[in-house]
């Protein structure tokens, strides 16, 4: 199987701790890509297959035979199910809707940070000072948020868990003197 990746996303970051965590690391091969700081906001030309492989140009991406995936989500549902028999996320039931409510918070931080952070990727002159505030504010919120749930998390490293600790990485790389650690201690 193919896995288009880069390592500054943190998409990317949540699959592929959940392919190691499954123990599936050689199932893998890992094409790197590489991204310019205009991905944000500008065209970008890639070489190779990866258009064909995926057409919405996201990453990560992967390619199992006649399989074509580029979300993450679905990405880790393939992995986790497929190949994983069901360990980082449960096929149904309870338990699977309340780690799917976590990582649908979590999923929240990430999607905000990367909004942001294609906004300060922009031209300065062309930025939004409002919409990079509305987007760390959210970030900051939904944290705050998963502060709260911390103490409901399971003792099994799981799905909602390396969502969580994926965004919470991500804030700490990206956006260090946002302090969120102070709203949201148990994180």
């Amino acid at each position: 199987m193919r896995l288009y990746v880069t390592p500054a996303s943190p998409w990317v970051r949540r699959v592929v701790v959940s392919i190691l965590e499954l123990g599936l690391r050689d199932r893998f091969e890992f094409v790197q890509t590489k991204w310019p700081h205009s991905w944000g906001t500008r065209r970008v030309a890639h070489p190779g297959d990866f258009p064909q492989d995926t057409p919405v140009e996201r990453i990560p991406a992967l390619v199992a035979g006649d399989l074509h995936l580029a979300d993450s989500h679905a990405i880790c549902d393939y992995v986790n199910g497929e190949l994983g028999g069901w360990r980082l996320l449960a096929r149904e039931g309870v338990a699977r809707w309340r780690a799917l409510a976590d990582i649908s918070v979590a999923n929240a931080v990430i999607e905000a940070q990367i909004a942001r952070r294609a906004e300060l990727l922009r031209e300065e002159r062309e930025r939004s000072d409002d919409f990079i505030g509305k987007m760390r504010d959210r970030s900051l919120r939904c944290l705050a948020a998963l502060d709260k749930r911390a103490p409901g998390l399971g003792a099994d490293f799981d799905l909602a868990q390396i969502t969580i600790a994926v965004a919470c990485g991500y804030q700490d790389w990206r956006y260090p003197s946002d302090d969120w650690r102070s709203d949201a201690p148990a994180l």
